[in-house]
């Protein structure tokens, strides 16, 4: 009697244990891949002529890694996404504080210089992140870094530029004193 049961109970929990192996989690994770955003600008103060006391800032803003949307598809989302997502974060408050940020959609890199602009994992997107920026640093220019979140843009208050490398051959407009 106790090896009937026993062999009921080894078979049942055999043909569950194949049930649950067999169909797919609901909450299997997706395929993510990761980039960051490069934004090449110049800054100057507006209705100030550029001239040797009031020089143009060559300027870099380094996105966060972040998942690369799947709304969009990759070969449109600096214009679809990117481009105005920049421009209400980061650009319109600054250019609110009396100065001028100029950009255009070649300035716009994902990834930066690399032809890749995905990576599989998180580590692999900020270590690329982290050379960009080290390369970036050779060029003559200050280097932001800035907050990238689609899923709720409130300006400043959700890109937070933040310095993370002064030139000292370059001015540095807007900067928190």
């Amino acid at each position: 009697m106790r090896i009937k049961l026993i062999v009921f109970l080894a078979t049942l929990i055999l043909c569950l244990s194949a049930v649950f192996i067999s169909r797919p989690a609901a909450t299997a994770p997706r395929d993510t891949s990761w980039f960051f955003v490069e934004v090449e600008a110049k800054v100057y103060r507006k209705g100030v002529e550029i001239s040797s006391e009031n020089p143009e800032e060559r300027r870099w803003y380094m996105s966060t890694v972040t998942v690369l949307p799947e709304d969009v598809p990759s070969y449109s989302l600096v214009k679809q996404k990117i481009m105005p997502y920049f421009s209400r974060n980061v650009m319109d408050p600054f250019e609110a504080r009396g100065f001028a940020l100029d950009y255009g959609e070649q300035d716009v890199k994902l990834s930066g210089e690399n032809s890749q602009i995905d990576y599989a994992t998180r580590e692999e997107a900020e270590e690329v992140r982290n050379k960009e920026i080290e390369y970036r640093k050779g060029q003559g220019g200050n280097i932001y870094s800035f907050e990238l979140d689609f899923r709720s843009p409130k300006g400043e208050e959700t890109s937070k530029p933040k310095l993370i490398y002064r030139d000292k051959e370059q001015p540095n407009y807007g900067a928190p004193k």
